[in-house]
C-alpha cells in the first residue's frame, strides 16, 4: 500500500473508531425505531448494488486511475477528505442524544438547527460524501468514484427514510425546517 493510500486507511479507521466510541457514550432510550425488516431491506440494497457494482465492470475498469497520481491530488484529497470527515463529526456533536445508526425516534428527541444543521439538514451525509470525494480524488480510482455514487444514492435513501419518521413526529415543524434548509447542499439540494 502506497503512503497515500495508508494515510487515507488510517484517518478513516480514526474517523470509525471516534464513530463508534461517540455512538456508544450517547445513547439514551428509543421512542420509536425503523421496522428490523425495514432496515434489513435497506441492507439488502446496499450488497445488492455493491454487488451490481462489482460484477457489472470489469476489474480492468475498476482499477483505471481516473486522477494522476502526484501529491497535489494526494494532499488535496487528504484535506477535503478531512474537512469532510470534520464537518461529519461537527454535526455528530450538534446532533447529541438524538443521533442513532437508523431512522430512530428517541425520548425527548428534537429537530437539531444548530451547528451544520443551520446549513443543511443532513450534516453528517454531506461531509461523508466530501469525505470520499476527497478520498476519490486523493487515490484516483475509478472503483472509488463509483462508491461515492453508490454511498450517494442509498444517503438519500436513508435521509427520505429519516425525514419520513421526523415529519410524522414534529408535523410543521420539521415541514418548515423542510422549506428553509436544503438536505445536503446548501442552497442547491
Amino acid at each position: 500500500m502506497q503512503t497515500g493510500e495508508s494515510l487515507f486507511f488510517t484517518i478513516w479507521i480514526a474517523f470509525y473508531a471516534y464513530w463508534l466510541i461517540s455512538a456508544w457514550k450517547t445513547r439514551s432510550p428509543v421512542k420509536r425505531k425503523l421496522s428490523g425488516l425495514s432496515y434489513f431491506l435497506y441492507g439488502i440494497v446496499w450488497v445488492a448494488l455493491c454487488i451490481f457494482l462489482l460484477t457489472w465492470l470489469s476489474p480492468d475498469i475498476m482499477a483505471v486511475q481516473v486522477v494522476p497520481s502526484g501529491i497535489g491530488f494526494t494532499i488535496a484529497g487528504l484535506l477535503i477528505t478531512v474537512a469532510g470527515l470534520a464537518f461529519a463529526i461537527w454535526a455528530r456533536v450538534h446532533l447529541g442524544k438524538n443521533w442513532s445508526g437508523m431512522p430512530t425516534i428517541r425520548e425527548e428527541h428534537t429537530i437539531t438547527r444548530t451547528g451544520p444543521y443551520r446549513f443543511v439538514r443532513h450534516p453528517i451525509y454531506s461531509g461523508l460524501i466530501l469525505a470520499l470525494t476527497g478520498t476519490a480524488i486523493g487515490i484516483g480510482y475509478f472503483l472509488i468514484f463509483c462508491c461515492v455514487l453508490l454511498v450517494f444514492g442509498l444517503l438519500v435513501i436513508k435521509f427520505r427514510m429519516e425525514e419520513k419518521f421526523l415529519e410524522e413526529e414534529f408535523g410543521e415543524e420539521y415541514a418548515r425546517y423542510k422549506r428553509e434548509v436544503k438536505a445536503l447542499i446548501p442552497y442547491v439540494i
